[in-house]
């Protein structure tokens, strides 16, 4: 079954890259997914070790890319992007000419964290994600109420980059190479971002 949906989602993966391809070009197409998939792996190899946030079960995955499923170098540019095309539409907007764009990245991080809960609560209760601390507040199947924040900031912090990549660096080589070497920059303020909401959290709780 985990099988089926590790292929489910490469097809899904090729499906939104001919998307963007036919609707924003292949300069945007490349430098978005190639450093999708580049945070995808290293943030999750990162916090799967060196944090007490949680780890992967090693039987809940078929295809592996270091300590981390091969899936999640993909799920986070999946998500980003197909959160992006819906608040074109909500928000009017055009990200690549930069026309309401701030607008657009609010209501990204909206459907990001929305589809927190559902995606977390399955990953908790089957187990695919096996959660190394006892979250001061619980959403369905265990999972934490950080994740809807952790989702929402990864996507507030992944967009704008990627936007100012774009629009301010000219040749193709160049915004993939800095696209890649952003990933540097965006897993420790992510990292500091869920840190942020844990504390919060644990005062309000």
């Amino acid at each position: 079954m985990v099988l089926a949906f590790e292929i489910l989602t490469f097809f899904l993966t090729g499906a939104l890259v001919f998307h963007c391809y036919k609707t924003h070009g292949r300069q945007f197409t490349l430098l978005f997914f190639i450093t999708g998939f580049i945070l995808g792996t290293l943030r999750e190899n990162v916090v799967s070790l060196a944090s007490n946030l949680y780890t992967y079960n090693a039987d809940g995955f078929n295809l592996w890319i270091g300590y981390a499923p091969l899936v999640l170098g993909v799920f986070w540019s999946n998500l980003f992007y197909v959160s992006l095309s819906l608040s074109e539409k909500i928000a009017h907007g055009a990200f690549l000419e930069g026309k309401r764009v701030a607008a657009m990245i609010l209501v990204s991080m909206v459907f990001a964290g929305a589809y927190a809960p559902m995606n977390e609560a399955m990953a908790s209760a089957f187990p695919l994600v096996i959660w190394e601390f006892k979250p001061d507040v619980a959403i369905w199947g265990g999972a934490p109420l950080m994740v809807v924040f952790g989702y929402a900031g990864l996507c507030g912090i992944f967009l704008p980059i990627v936007y100012l990549i774009y629009r301010h660096v000219k040749m193709t080589w160049a915004k993939i190479l800095l696209g890649a070497l952003s990933t540097l920059v965006m897993i420790p303020l992510h990292l500091l971002w869920l840190a942020i909401v844990r504390l919060v959290i644990k005062l309000f709780a």
